[in-house]
């Protein structure tokens, strides 16, 4: 054990003798009130509470004059200082070992965590925006095989093409990577298809959803859906709910301006905190169906983390298919109309000894018997008509 700690402590000694913050030095100088930094850091990297927001509540005496609340209110501003760009964050990307421009295929895609960067997302930023290329996977290219380098430290996120990146998502689906280190990542994947007469189903019978059909217009933050996309925007209401505003790195909805008066402020800020137990129990009851055309991702092998020997290989990143899909679902009707009717035609024929012959008999049986019985009605009515003795007008006895 004591080696063990000792080899621990050298490895660390050698290998990882840096460590990474927010420098806020440069725009607050280097005499500012430490509470600052955790300001910044709490605002910049939101992640569901913000302690010392409670700091610039206006019923809290003010903090020392070199910490100024009102010009920090400007939230979008400080995480456009203090959070890297595609630029900054992406190099030396290649797919199938062939190198291509990062940004120009992995698109902004806003999530709850802020602005982050996917490949293959169909919900990216920009509507007008053109349309990104895809890295496709084929019998012709063979199993995808992606490989880039980071520049900072940054979560991994696998998921499809219309989900996003959200707090709930599996463990095994995301994963921490360190600059300076190298990890390897490979993924197993079950594809999901649909039959033509599935989308005849009303979503209350096949439990699912398809990408376009939307939730709620008022409410949409993306354009297509997903169980991730509804998750968020449950979330987002669930805010509202509590505080009357969401926080300033969840997305906007597509109804944008309508809405801008929403974003919280360091009051709502403090409000998301006292209430962030409540809100999370709430998120969790949410009604989201799951997607009607996810497959199913299975990571196969996490590579431990090691830290590159040469600079090349500093923060390098691979993602890799261990096959092309060689299993798939398929969601198919299993009962139709018309399974339904000869279902019911057998009950009744084993309950009943009725078939559809014996029903046609019984119905002319019963149309005979009624013509009978309103011709002798007819006979009647006839046979009480007669005229009476002096009278010259019949009358009906």
């Amino acid at each position: 054990m004591m080696y063990g700690s000792v080899w621990n402590l050298l490895n660390n000694f050698l290998y990882n003798p840096l460590t990474f913050y927010v420098d806020t030095a440069q725009y607050f100088g280097a005499d500012r009130d430490p509470l600052l930094d955790s300001l910044i850091i709490d605002i910049a990297f939101y992640g569901g509470t913000c302690y010392s927001c409670e700091e610039c509540h206006p019923n809290v005496a003010p903090l020392a004059a070199t910490v100024d609340c009102a010009a920090l209110r400007n939230f979008t501003e400080i995480v456009r200082r203090h959070r890297v760009p595609c630029e900054e964050l992406l190099t030396d990307c290649h797919w199938q070992k062939e190198s291509f421009d990062c940004c120009r295929f992995f698109r902004p895609l806003d999530t709850e965590f802020g602005r982050c960067f996917s490949v293959n997302a169909a919900n990216y930023v920009g509507v007008s925006a053109p349309v990104p290329k895809r890295l496709v996977s084929n019998r012709a290219t063979g199993p995808g095989w992606l490989g880039f380098r980071v520049l900072e430290d940054v979560q991994l996120y696998l998921h499809d093409e219309f989900s996003v990146p959200h707090s709930y998502v599996d463990r095994s689906l995301r994963e921490t990577v360190l600059w300076g280190t190298r990890k390897e990542i490979v993924v197993r994947v079950i594809e999901m298809e649909n039959k033509d007469t599935v989308h005849e189903l009303p979503i209350w019978r096949r439990n699912c959803r398809f990408p376009w059909e939307t939730v709620d217009e008022g409410y949409q933050l993306y354009r297509y859906y997903s169980f991730s996309t509804c998750s968020i925007e449950c979330f987002w209401k669930t805010q509202l709910q509590f505080c009357n505003c969401t926080h300033h790195l969840m997305p906007r909805p597509l109804t944008a301006p309508v809405y801008e008066t929403q974003v919280c402020s360091f009051e709502g800020l403090t409000c998301l905190t006292e209430h962030s137990v409540d809100i999370a129990r709430a998120r969790k009851q949410c009604s989201c169906l799951s997607s009607c055309v996810e497959p199913e991702f299975f990571v196969v092998h996490k590579s431990d983390d090691v830290f590159a020997e040469t600079e090349e290989e500093e923060g390098r990143v691979t993602v890799r298919l261990l096959s092309l899909p060689y299993e798939r679902f398929v969601r198919n009707i299993a009962k139709t109309e018309m399974d339904l009717f000869i279902a019911l035609g057998g009950l009744i024929g084993l309950f009943y000894g009725m078939s559809l012959l014996t029903t046609i008999d019984f119905l002319i049986s019963v149309c005979r018997l009624a013509i009978r019985f309103l011709g002798a009605c007819h006979q009647r009515w006839l046979m009480g008509l007669k005229t009476l003795p002096g009278l010259n007008t019949p009358v009906l006895r």
